[in-house]
């Protein structure tokens, strides 16, 4: 850290001067407020009451899925961080994967690996600088197929779409019938 803060915030100030225009210490000052701001939104959307239920939630989906312990483990060391991240998301964790493994016995690369697995289960999203969300596979399913059936216009030019929509139709067809093929030999 310098005097001031450190180089990364004084990039942000920068930028922020070079977009709008305003003063350095104005800009300064906008940046600090947001932080502040998100900072109180999320302390106000992460009370300890919700995040114990979204917790609890959490692990009773994980309890019943098919995955490996070590992958259990993490996911179960990863929900007592719930709402840690930067994000409002209650689901945010932030935690690096050398923590994890401390926290978990786990050998760091096992760590690793088990996060791949439980990411491409659908358990937990990529972590990007050590912050994750986690999720339940199919859980966003209804939500999204309600967005796309209320959706007014679905379809934005009908002469690709059509011939795509006969493509796969077709091909469904020639699956099907080979199955039926093979069912009978």
């Amino acid at each position: 850290m310098t005097k001031n803060g450190s180089n990364a915030r004084k990039a942000k100030i920068r930028d922020s001067v070079a977009r709008s225009g305003k003063t350095y210490r104005r800009a300064a000052r906008d940046i600090d407020d947001r932080a502040e701001i998100k900072a109180a939104l999320r302390n106000a959307l992460h009370s300890p009451e919700d995040l114990a239920e979204e917790r609890e939630n959490y692990l009773a989906q994980k309890l019943t899925a098919d995955l490996p312990e070590t992958v259990k483990v993490c996911l179960y060391a990863l929900s007592g961080r719930l709402g840690t991240a930067t994000l409002t998301d209650t689901r945010g964790v932030k935690c690096s994967k050398v923590e994890l493994a401390a926290e978990t016995g786990l050998d760091v690369e096992a760590t690793c690996l088990s996060l791949y697995l439980a990411e491409a289960h659908g358990w937990v999203s990529a972590f990007l600088n050590d912050e994750a969300r986690l999720t339940v596979p199919g859980e966003d399913i209804a939500m999204y197929q309600g967005f796309l059936d209320r959706w007014k216009r679905v379809v934005a030019v009908p002469e690709v779409y059509g011939p795509l929509q006969e493509a796969v139709a077709t091909q469904a067809a020639a699956e099907l019938s080979a199955w039926g093929e093979w069912k009978r030999r």
